[in-house]
């Protein structure tokens, strides 16, 4: 038995039905687009706010603690500055609270509470600079240690949370992009569907009916010769061809529509395009504006420290002892500041991708003693004992300065996580032609999955482990980068301590002459 194939109406139905579907997804995708467009820029512009303005949290917090140290500025322009600092809280907050507010997964929107907890950390390191300010309003070397405090909180919390910051905006950025071109394939796919669908209704509807009206005609002229009656007449047939007339036109008005839509899309990407491409712009002259500020400060700073030092050098000739001994102490705690100074320039300079090694016939022991002494007030503040073994010499060919930041690192993270009561060790030995340095504490240690990731570079301690605690050590990253640099090696072990207990670092360094005698052969290849 023969199946007869779908009547008129149930094709013209069909094809009115693959229209309308067709033109609904259309609007659908439009309305869509629209949306995810609009949250995305939203977020990405969000993200960019919150970066510039922990930015200008930064440079108001040091123009003020500047400020405050150089000399008491008028009570307007304190006001002023105050409130400068303020708003920039309030605003922080309230960008905050709209990121909070914008995530619709309550998972996600207990994530982004935390950047309240950073934000309250900053308020409170900020409180503790003015108060300590405050109380030494007569004494410069207490506000710039104070200051220095404040750095060691506030710097690393603002810097993790504008490079959080701005991960979001770039991934932002690239879903929006890849909407874009996904939204774009799309709106090429509906514009080649619509003629399609057409070209599909006419095969199947207009063409069949045409051959089966000129078979009608051909058939009643062969019966009379008196013309076809009633051929453009308000029939089913004229009806017919009436709706199919409408149900084009209405089809090249959505199309027209669908057309406008993609054009006021694109423009909206566009322009919301404009709008990031100048934030990065402004975020690069951020950036910019933050190095120069460094290499001001460390100029400004350095100056007045050179004309200490030189002073101290002039007291270190007095005849009276009890003078030399305190001329003697203002050089070394210059030196200690100078140090701490330069290892600031450095680490900003290496943040860019840069770093300078100034090679020559460097003291192993030396630089750990230094390093030791950078790190003092650390390790004594968080309880941490440090014992050092009598190094026999090593000297390396490399850069002193960096080396000695390399161990100051060490200690600070020590000072860190191992934990009040813990005791760092550090010993030192040859190795062949190389200079073996082991440094290790008996905190409480690295599980070997943590440790396997610790030195990756913007790694951190996750909550397990303990919230940061500030500071502009090198980091495990860094020391990594130096060591190799060096031509060295540095590995990581745990436990290092009996019970299963502690964190060690093995650094592998060549020798000076060792080191040379690699140059020659490279030079006479």
């Amino acid at each position: 038995m023969r199946l007869r194939p779908p009547g008129l109406r149930l094709r013209l139905i069909l094809g009115a039905a693959a229209l309308a579907a067709l033109a609904v997804f259309a609007a659908g995708l439009a309305v869509w687009g629209l949306s995810r467009t609009q949250a995305l820029a939203g977020e990405a512009i969000a993200a960019q706010h919150r970066i510039e303005s922990l930015s200008s949290l930064s440079a108001r917090v040091n123009e003020w603690a500047l400020r405050r140290i150089s000399g008491t500025p008028g009570e307007a322009q304190e006001g002023a500055e105050d409130f400068a600092v303020t708003a920039t809280f309030a605003l922080l907050d309230a960008l905050a609270d709209e990121d909070v507010q914008a995530a619709s997964d309550p998972v996600e929107r207990q994530r982004r509470e935390g950047q309240k907890i950073e934000i309250a950390r900053l308020r409170g390191a900020f409180s503790l600079l003015e108060r300590q300010l405050r109380l030494a309003e007569e004494d410069s070397a207490a506000s710039m240690a104070a200051l220095s405090q404040h750095a060691l909180q506030a710097d690393p919390l603002i810097a993790a949370r504008i490079q959080q910051d701005a991960r979001r905006r770039d991934r932002a950025v690239g879903d929006l992009e890849a909407l874009r071109l996904r939204l774009r394939r799309l709106a090429l796919i509906l514009a080649a569907a619509a003629p399609l669908t057409l070209l599909g209704l006419h095969l199947a509807l207009a063409r069949p009916l045409g051959r089966r009206l000129r078979s009608a005609a051909e058939a009643a002229e062969k019966l009379s010769l008196a013309p076809l009656e009633g051929a453009g007449g308000h029939d089913e047939l004229g009806l017919l061809f009436a709706r199919i007339r409408q149900m084009r036109a209405r089809l090249d008005r959505r199309q027209a529509r669908l057309a406008a839509d993609r054009e006021r899309l694109e423009a909206i990407v566009e322009e919301r395009g404009s709008e990031l491409r100048a934030a990065n712009q402004r975020l690069e002259r951020v950036d910019a504006e933050r190095r120069r500020f460094f290499a001001d400060v460390g100029h400004e700073l350095r100056t007045p420290l050179t004309v200490i030092l030189g002073e101290a050098e002039l007291g270190l000739r007095d005849p009276d002892p009890l003078r030399r001994e305190s001329f003697g102490a203002i050089r070394s705690r210059a030196l200690r500041l100078y140090r701490r100074i330069e290892d600031l320039l450095r680490i900003a300079r290496s943040e860019s991708g840069r770093l300078d090694l100034e090679s020559a016939p460097t003291d192993l022991g030396e630089a750990l003693a230094q390093a030791a002494e950078d790190a003092a007030p650390l390790l004594k503040r968080a309880g941490v004992g440090l014992r050092r073994e009598d190094l026999e010499a090593l000297i390396v060919e490399g850069d002193a300065d960096w080396l000695r930041q390399v161990f100051a690192g060490v200690f600070e993270n020590a000072a860190k996580y191992a934990g009040r009561g813990a005791v760092v060790a550090v010993s030192g030995r040859r190795a062949g032609e190389s200079a073996l340095i082991e440094i290790r504490d008996d905190g409480p240690g690295l599980p070997p999955e943590r440790l396997a990731r610790a030195f990756a570079r913007f790694d951190r301690a996750g909550p397990e482990e303990g919230p940061p605690k500030g500071g502009f050590g090198v980091g495990l990253a860094l020391a990594r980068w130096v060591t190799e640099a060096h031509g060295g090696s540095v590995e990581g072990f745990s436990p290092a301590a009996p019970e299963g207990r502690g964190l060690g670092l093995r650094f592998l360094l060549p020798l000076a002459e060792r080191k040379r005698s690699l140059n020659l052969e490279e030079e006479r290849a």
